[in-house]
């Protein structure tokens, strides 16, 4: 092959590359093997161009075969300097310091603890009912319900997803027009099935995942960050509203290649298409999905396993925990308006119905902090409820914990065949036997606390004994639940007291001599009504 031939076919393999690039949307970064191993093919392939030799094979051969063989070296001591044989220690440190927390101080009132009864599945349900009451919406687009995300939004639980058109067709004749519609799913404030609202852009949103052209998400991101390690994107709405894709930039922590690792964080604007890079110490307060769940969760079973070496974690096994996420039973949470994940930990031999603890990640930050407490796992809190509701035939969600009088306790919605939620299941934590289900969250409350008689909760309430005449009543209903509001002479709080505590409640006027006893502002039990 002349010199002219060699240009001509060198040409065309990097007009070939430039295409694959770009449309697949590829980015290079040293720790991403897969893009490496890429780069190493077409370096090879031009290579092989510039070398081959007609009247001399076996030069090319020989010369050749140094290159790939040392390009093969290369990969080989990359992948044993990013091994868990030789760096079970730098695994199993990559989840940064974990810290211990108690029950009483993690759940008490200095923090802001809020759960969802509204599981993934039974929002994905309210936000297509709703689509399905419009029918012009409903016949171009549909929820892309891969991309429902668990977020914070104005200090409240939801869950939000895109629309996308229901076919590429529609995609393509609607080149550039994007969607001006996401759903938002309201599934904190202590509603028992979901709240779901669809929302309508001035602008539309032109950019998202497999839309045309220069519109993908993905081959967007790559252009403007060419050699950043992209990998898993959430959609996520700021404080006003506005969508957003936040996408994760990835790093290596041991070795080239080993332990996947958050480095930076990618905001692309779903309307305009900007996007901003920021360092994962000034990412805005509104994104909560920085750490993916499963790379959280792949950092926690690496720390558990390999903390006491490789071999220790095959054979002798001493201080090897397994983390209940392999079986897929894990929840979130929101503490202090940050989402966690949380999942039971156990020692690797333990029986899967127990857990000696769990484990608490933020997903924003990465954070981890390690409750030692024994107790039940998810799974047999769910096997609990199912055998209290078996007649029903009602299907009991992931649970979540919760401080109910001061026990730790599994709390869980109990869905019927439709997804809708009819009741709630009370399972307390290191004493599965002590359960109670009922149709609102007032009345599973005061079954269980009766089912816990006299016990004393991890947790110490400040109850108050308080006497005294009302000067003002109102009823209220709350989430369909009779609530009274009422004051108390020589004293300037509102307390709140159920209909379902104590029936005598309904006979209260002003003037009326009240004995109850409250923890702050919420009545416990009415002791007399004069």
């Amino acid at each position: 092959m002349d010199k002219k031939d060699k240009i001509k076919w060198i040409s065309v393999v990097l007009l070939a590359f430039v295409a694959i690039d770009l449309w697949n949307g590829n980015t290079y970064h040293y720790t991403n093997v897969a893009s490496m191993l890429y780069l190493a093919f077409v370096v090879l392939v031009i290579l092989g161009i510039l070398f081959l030799d007609r009247q001399n094979y076996k030069k090319f051969t020989t010369s050749f075969s140094v290159i790939a063989i040392g390009f093969v070296i290369v990969f080989i001591i990359g992948g044993l300097m990013s091994s868990k044989i030789f760096n079970s220690k730098s695994y199993a440190n990559v989840i940064g310091p974990v810290k211990q927390v108690e029950f009483a101080d993690l759940y008490s009132s200095d923090h802001q603890i809020e759960m969802s009864y509204v599981d993934k599945e039974s929002a994905i349900l309210a936000a297509e009912k709703k689509v399905g009451e419009l029918s012009d919406l409903s016949s171009r687009f549909e929820l892309d319900v891969a991309e429902f995300s668990q977020i914070n939004y104005q200090g409240e639980m939801v869950r939000i997803a895109p629309f996308q058109y229901t076919d590429i067709f529609k995609e393509y004749i609607n080149f550039g027009a994007g969607v001006p519609y996401y759903v938002i799913v309201n599934t904190g404030e202590g509603n028992l099935n979901a709240q779901a609202e669809i929302v309508t852009l001035d602008e539309p949103m032109k950019y998202y995942p497999g839309a045309p052209l220069q519109y993908d998400l993905h081959r967007h991101v790559a252009m403007r960050h060419k050699f950043s390690y992209i990998d898993d994107w959430f959609f996520e709405i700021d404080d006003a509203g506005h969508p957003y894709w936040v996408v994760q930039g990835i790093t290596k922590r041991v070795g080239l290649w080993g332990a996947k690792d958050m480095n930076n964080l990618i905001v692309v604007d779903a309307v305009t298409g900007e996007t901003t890079n920021y360092g994962l110490d000034e990412i805005p307060d509104w994104v909560d999905s920085v750490y993916p769940t499963d790379m959280l969760m792949d950092q926690a079973k690496s720390h558990y396993t390999l903390k006491g070496g490789y071999f220790n974690s095959i054979f002798q096994q001493q201080g090897v925990m397994a983390v209940d996420s392999d079986e897929g039973a894990y929840n979130y949470v929101s503490i202090d308006d940050e989402i966690y994940i949380f999942a039971g930990i156990r020692p690797i031999k333990l029986d899967s119905s127990s857990t000696t603890g769990l484990l608490f990640m933020n997903r924003r930050t990465g954070e981890a902090m390690e409750l030692s407490l024994p107790g039940v796992s998810l799974t047999s809190a769910q096997d609990t409820a199912v055998g209290s509701i078996q007649e029903k035939g009602y299907v009991p969600t992931t649970p979540t914990l919760q401080n109910v009088g001061g026990f730790p306790t599994y709390v869980m919605s109990l869905k019927d065949q439709s997804g809708v939620v009819r009741g709630l299941a009370y399972v307390n934590y290191q004493d599965y036997t002590k359960s109670a289900v009922g149709d609102t969250p007032a009345q599973t409350e005061k079954l269980y606390l009766s089912v816990m008689g006299s016990q004393t909760g991890l947790v110490p309430s400040d109850v108050e004994t308080i006497t005294g005449t009302l000067t003002d009543v109102r009823q209220v209903m709350i989430d369909g639940n009779t609530q009274y509001l009422f004051k108390v002479e020589g004293k300037d709080t509102i307390y709140q007291a159920s209909l379902i505590l104590d029936d005598r409640l309904a006979f209260m006027n002003s003037g009326t001599v009240i004995t109850f006893e409250a923890t702050q502002t919420k009545v416990t039990k009415v002791i007399s009504l004069q």
